[in-house]
């Protein structure tokens, strides 16, 4: 088979000698096998990269062995590998040589002094804090995310009381129908308002520290049967710190205790519990075994956060 005239002026050289092998059914394993050239080599040859390839008077050697084996003419195989290397040199020395150019044309004379490098860190100094500006009066102006997870809007709820659970921004303040509630630092938060049966509106607000608020207003409908949903509430407070706590047991009389770092107080109520504390930082809550955290942050002073009898929630039309 020979390495035809035609064939040259429409392939590449890389091109050619995979057709070729492909034809003749070989691997470029079985071909580096047969005339003793790497591997390595071969791949180079046939995906026209010729800088992994070693001198030329190898690769011609190189040449010599695969026209033999493909039955090719040896000396348009090493025509058209000098013509292609060439065009490779070319097209390098182009893109090196415009790339001096480029870079003399602006840095060739940039000498960096003490001055230079000043005036470098001011900028820096400067576009770090134009962005620092600008994400602040971003903040102002964004109102925070809230969102809620339950309960579900248009849903019937059986009880005395409403799970209420939801996301919001870090720091940001919630209040369930105007009573504040606990946020941990992940802004997640978690309480139950009092239900009675018939239709009714849970609102509640996040709002951060510039003054912008967000509200949902969730519909839910209660259904009575409080004797068969509420059970026995216990609430345990144990504190990380020192704080005054009032609180008030199924709408008893309020007691006010202060508590000292390492104390724990046990509550148990037929309903509902308010809990009311000087820092909500320090105050840690346990609701019927499950672990909410503290009520909020550090030195924080809350107000008859009410802690309700689990109750049952159900789809509408259930």
């Amino acid at each position: 088979m020979l390495f035809e005239q035609k064939k040259i002026s429409t392939e590449t050289l890389s091109e050619y000698l995979a057709e070729v092998r492909n034809n003749l059914r070989l691997s470029l394993e079985e071909v580096g096998k047969t005339t003793g050239i790497k591997f390595k080599f071969l791949q180079s040859l046939e995906s026209g990269d010729f800088k992994p390839l070693p001198a030329d008077v190898y690769v011609i050697g190189f040449l010599r062995q695969l026209a033999e084996l493909y039955s090719a003419d040896v000396d348009e195989l090493v025509r058209q590998y000098k013509k292609e290397k060439n065009i490779q040199k070319q097209v390098l020395s182009q893109r090196q040589a415009f790339a001096s150019v480029w870079y003399k044309k602006y840095f060739g004379k940039l000498v960096i002094t003490p001055k230079l490098l000043s005036i470098a860190l001011g900028l820096a100094f400067v576009t770090l804090t134009l962005g620092y500006i600008i994400w602040q009066l971003w903040s102002i102006n964004r109102t925070p995310v809230l969102t809620i997870i339950q309960p579900q809007n248009n849903s019937v709820i059986a009880g005395s009381a409403v799970s209420v659970s939801g996301h919001t921004d870090p720091g940001s303040d919630v209040s369930v129908n105007g009573q504040n509630i606990f946020v941990d630092v992940k802004g997640n938060f978690q309480t139950q308002a009092a239900l009675s049966p018939g239709p009714e509106e849970i609102t509640i607000t996040s709002a951060n520290r510039f003054g912008k608020s967000a509200t949902q207003i969730e519909n839910i409908t209660g259904a009575g049967s409080v004797a068969e949903t509420a059970g026995p509430l216990q609430l345990i407070l144990s504190f990380a710190g020192t704080a005054t706590v009032s609180f008030s047991i199924d709408d008893q009389s309020s007691q006010t205790v202060t508590f000292s770092a390492g104390d724990n107080k046990t509550f148990s109520a037929n309903q509902k519990i308010l809990i009311s504390t000087s820092d909500a930082g320090a105050t840690k809550v346990n609701l019927n075994g499950q672990n909410l955290g503290a009520m909020g942050r550090s030195k924080e002073q809350l107000t008859n956060v009410p802690f309700f009898a689990q109750a049952t929630s159900t789809s509408p039309g259930k």
